[in-house]
């Protein structure tokens, strides 16, 4: 066994020269917890595996972790190192770092917290709150920048530092996260339950007024009465119709064949008329275009003429002899007075009169397309009437010869009518109730958001509330703290407000942040310190109450102050009320404190290291 040593509650002191291994023994404390480390020093990597027992709020447990990689799982005994070193294999758990993909099974995250009467993530996606992230709060090694406030790591993001600082300081995240979840879904989920409604809605023929299921029975229970009704007439139709009724069913026939013939005409008449006018109307889509082709070149030859001006001959264009010279403003081919404003106004006689009839034309068009659309409405309408007169005279006369053969091929006519509607009612009243479900749904999601915002709220609330009271404590502390450090930085002498900042991992003191790298040390040991004290007071915070500090005199800590530092954090554990335990590591230990019962295994040195015989 390379190391074995008891360590008690409150402070514990492993002090030794440096290079003597304390770190190394601190990085064994971190692994064995369940932090991801891997960087293991020579010595280090000879050993096999590391031997926790861990006391717990809600029980002791002893944990198991082969020295490996980073992900190297845990095996777990639920009781003390004592009694697991005579126990089998069987009566160890072995669980993962990380919660597995399935989240079927636990992983050593949520026995950890389980044991620590921390709240465990509800679900695998917001599982990446694990036991490596609490710890790089409660772990500050020598590696990180005195800065920082977590231990750094390369993937690291703010979401997860903030998740992890409500965490420890008793803010229940989670349930706001799973609540603000649940919230969006619901309101997608109600959104589409919306649009179907609405989609079946408009799907409903809301002139007949069928708008419920109640209503829809009525028209059905009609629709069989009148079914009955007609196939009682069927099965009577010799009592019905009498032999006088030929000669009337004769004369209807003519009456309605002449109808017929009518419409027909009156049909062609205007299928004529429309199909002249939209003749028409192409004749003037030609003349308007020709039109406008012309008051184009028009223009062209009115600007062409402007910028060529008047064309000099020397010789005459029929006989080549030379020409006189003319006076001005004269042609000199037949000496006619040249009026450019003559010429120029002609140009605008002939554009304005191709504007008028293009206008003219344009206005004749849209009467003209006035006039169509009217025939078109009025065609449809005959064709309509022409096809019902035509279809009700075949029913009745076309297959009939007698008024007993008309009456019925009228009343199969009327029956088949009714057979379709029903049929539609029936396609009608599944739309119905399924518009008496989604009806339902949407009221019961309705509900449901309200009920979720109203929690959303309690729980901002509440977040709020306990965020100022926590922090409030913890800036307290920290204050106090700062102010007994040596005079050697200012802004700590009588600071006004001491913060932490998770989401940025920042300490500040009156809104600072930088300051000499021996003073960051003291302010980084004062931010997790004050956590863990805040945590011995208030029983409201989730923090393990465990520190492991290896930087308590790094970044050139001058003796002086170190020694200072560490009378600090012994005297504020004793003053606090929760049990807790801190573990820190120094090669320049207070004199005073080598009798105080603190310390933990001899004083290493070079030739007496933390690890033996390895």
């Amino acid at each position: 066994m390379a190391y074995d040593e008891l360590f008690h509650r409150g402070v514990n002191i492993i002090r030794g020269e440096n290079g003597s291994g304390k770190s190394t023994i601190a990085d064994f404390i971190f692994y064995g917890l369940g932090g991801e480390f891997d960087r293991w020093k020579d010595a280090a990597s000879n050993c096999s595996a590391v031997r926790i027992e861990v006391e717990a709020e809600h029980s002791i447990l002893t944990l198991h972790r082969a020295v490996g990689s980073k992900q190297e799982p845990i095996l777990v005994y639920y009781g003390s190192l004592e009694e697991s070193l005579d126990k089998g294999i069987d009566d160890w758990q072995r669980v993962p770092i990380r919660r597995p993909s399935s989240g079927l099974d636990l992983s050593f995250t949520q026995i950890a917290f389980r044991a620590a009467g921390i709240p465990d993530a509800p679900n695998a996606a917001n599982s990446n709150i694990t036991m490596h992230q609490l710890l790089r709060l409660l772990y500050a090694d020598q590696q990180t920048p005195p800065g920082k406030l977590f231990r750094f790591e390369s993937f690291d993001t703010r979401e997860i530092r903030e998740t992890v600082g409500q965490l420890v300081i008793g803010v229940n995240g989670y349930d706001l996260y799973e609540s603000l979840i649940k919230l969006r879904e619901v309101k997608a989920d109600y959104a589409e339950k919306d649009r179907l409604y609405k989609a079946a809605i408009l799907s409903l023929p809301s002139p007949e007024g069928l708008t419920s299921v109640a209503i829809l029975n009525t028209r059905l229970g009609e629709l069989n009465t009148r079914k009955v009704r007609i196939t009682n007439e069927i099965r009577t139709v010799d009592s019905i119709v009498e032999e006088d009724q030929a000669k009337k069913f004769v004369a209807e026939r003519q009456v309605m064949r002449r109808r017929l013939q009518k419409l027909a005409g009156e049909l062609q008449g205007s299928e004529q008329r429309l199909s002249d006018l939209e003749g028409e109307q192409g004749e003037i889509n030609q003349f308007i275009e020709h039109l406008e082709q012309q008051l184009a070149a028009l223009s062209a030859a009115e600007n062409l003429s402007f910028r060529l001006g008047t064309i000099e001959f020397q010789y005459c264009p029929a006989c080549l002899k030379p020409l006189s010279d003319k006076q001005a403003q004269h042609c000199i081919v037949c000496d006619e007075i040249i009026d450019e404003d003559k010429a120029k106004s002609k140009y605008f006689e002939l554009k304005v009169d191709h504007e008028l009839q293009i206008r003219e034309s344009r206005q004749l068009l849209t009467m003209k397309a006035a006039e169509v659309e009217r025939l078109e409405s009025e065609v449809r309408t005959l064709r309509r009437a022409y096809s019902s007169t035509m279809a009700d005279f075949s029913s009745r006369y076309d297959v009939s010869n007698s008024p007993r053969e008309a009456y019925l091929a009228e009343r199969y006519k009327l029956l088949g009518g009714l057979e379709r509607e029903a049929e539609y009612m029936e396609e009608l009243r599944a739309t119905l109730q399924r518009i008496d479900e989604l009806s339902v749904q949407r009221s019961t999601l309705n509900d449901e958001i309200a009920l979720l915002e109203a929690k959303i709220k309690r729980l901002e609330a509440s977040y709020m509330a306990r965020v100022a009271k926590a922090m409030n404590l913890v800036g307290t502390i920290g204050k106090r703290i700062l102010t007994k450090d040596l005079k050697r930085q200012e802004a700590f002498e009588n600071p006004t407000a001491f913060s932490i900042n998770f989401g940025d991992d920042a300490m500040l003191v009156d809104g600072k942040m930088n300051f000499a790298e021996s003073s960051n040390v003291v302010l980084k040991n004062t931010a997790i310190l004050s956590l863990l004290l805040a945590a011995s007071y208030d029983a409201d915070f989730w923090h393990p109450k465990f520190l492991l500090m290896d930087n308590i005199e790094d970044k050139g800590m001058e003796e002086k102050r170190s020694h200072n530092y560490q009378r600090i954090l012994i005297e504020e554990s004793k003053n606090a009320k929760f049990p807790h335990q801190i573990i820190f590591t120094t090669s320049m230990l207070d004199p005073t404190l080598e009798p105080s019962g603190l310390t933990v295994g001899p004083h290493y040195t070079r030739q007496m290291k933390t690890l033996a015989n390895v």
